[in-house]
C-alpha cells in the first residue's frame, strides 16, 4: 500500500455509525486479506455494489443468496469506507509534513552553517562553550537537527556579549528560535507512531475482508441470475480487476507482436545476407 499522498475520501456521519457498530466484529476477525486495490477504487467499488443491490435486490434474492449479505452490505461498506478515510488521513499527514520539512531544509542548512560559524568564532577562547558547539555540530538525526536550533539560540542568548565582540548578526538568535518552533511542529506531524499507522492499516484490511466476504457472494449471485448476454451480467465483476485484466492482455499482445516483428526482421536479414 502506498505511503505517498492519497486523495482524501469523503465520509458521512452514517458511515461513522456503521464503523462504530461493526468495529468489535471487524477487530475480532482472526485473519484478514490485504488488497492491492487503491483506496479510492475500493470505496468506489463498494458504492457501486450498494447501487446494484438497490436496483436488483428482487432478482439477487432468486439466486439463493443468504439474505444477510444483502442486508448488511451497506453497513459493511460504511465501515470499510470510514476505516479507509482514517488510513488516508495518516498517510497524508506524514507525506504533507515531509514536503514542508524538505521545503525548509535549504533555509535550515544555511542558518545552521552561519550560526555555527559565528558561535565557533565568538566562543573560541572558552573551552566549555567550544565543546558545546562541537556537540551541536555533531548532530545527525532529524531530532538532533531540530534541537540544534534551540541549543544555538540558547547559547547565543546567554552569551550575547561574546557575539557582540565579533560583530555577529544578532538576528540569528531569533531566527534560530523561530525555526526550532516550526521544525518541531512539522516533525511532530511527520513522525507518526508506527504502531498507530500499522493499527490503521490492519483495521482497514480487516474491514475490507469483512466487506469482501459479502461482495464475492453478491457478485456470484449477480453472475448467476443475469445471463452472459444480459448487459447487467458484466456489472457483477470487479471493475478494478477487469481493468487490470485488460491491461495485462494488452501488454501480452504487445509482447507477442514485438516478438513476431523481431522474427520477421531476423528472417529478412538472413535472406539479404544470403542474396
Amino acid at each position: 500500500m502506498t505511503d505517498t499522498p492519497v486523495r482524501p475520501i469523503k465520509v458521512t456521519p452514517e458511515q461513522k455509525k456503521h464503523y462504530e457498530m461493526l468495529l468489535p466484529e471487524i477487530s475480532a476477525l482472526p485473519e484478514y486479506t490485504t488488497t492491492s486495490m487503491p483506496l479510492d477504487e475500493a470505496v468506489g467499488e463498494a458504492n457501486r455494489v450498494i447501487a446494484l443491490i438497490k436496483e436488483d435486490r428482487a432478482k439477487l434474492e432468486r439466486s439463493g443468496i443468504e439474505l444477510h449479505y444483502l442486508d448488511s452490505f451497506e453497513a459493511r461498506a460504511g465501515a470499510m469506507i470510514w476505516s479507509a478515510a482514517e488510513l488516508v488521513t495518516y498517510i497524508n499527514m506524514e507525506s504533507t509534513a515531509k514536503k514542508e520539512w524538505d521545503r525548509l531544509q535549504p533555509e535550515a542548512k544555511e542558518l545552521r552553517r552561519d550560526f555555527l560559524k559565528v558561535l565557533k568564532r565568538a566562543f573560541r577562547k572558552d573551552k566549555e562553550l567550544t565543546d558545546a558547539v562541537k556537540r551541536i555540530r555533531g548532530g545527525r538525526g532529524y531530532l538532533d537537527r531540530v534541537l540544534d536550533f534551540l541549543s544555538m539560540s540558547k547559547l547565543a542568548q546567554e552569551n550575547k556579549e561574546l557575539l557582540e565582540k565579533v560583530y555577529a548578526d544578532l538576528s540569528l538568535i531569533d531566527r534560530s528560535s523561530k525555526l526550532y518552533a516550526r521544525l518541531t511542529d512539522i516533525l511532530s506531524r511527520m513522525v507518526i507512531d508506527p504502531k498507530k499507522m500499522n493499527k490503521a492499516k490492519t483495521t482497514f484490511f480487516k474491514a475490507w475482508t469483512y466487506l469482501n466476504e459479502a461482495r464475492k457472494e453478491i457478485f456470484e449471485a449477480g453472475q448467476y441470475v443475469f445471463k452472459e448476454n444480459d448487459p447487467r451480467h458484466k456489472l457483477y465483476y470487479s471493475k478494478y480487476h477487469v481493468k487490470l485484466g485488460k491491461k495485462a492482455a494488452a501488454k501480452a499482445k504487445q509482447k507477442k507482436n514485438s516478438a513476431k516483428e523481431a522474427k520477421e526482421k531476423s528472417k529478412k536479414d538472413k535472406e539479404m545476407a544470403g542474396a
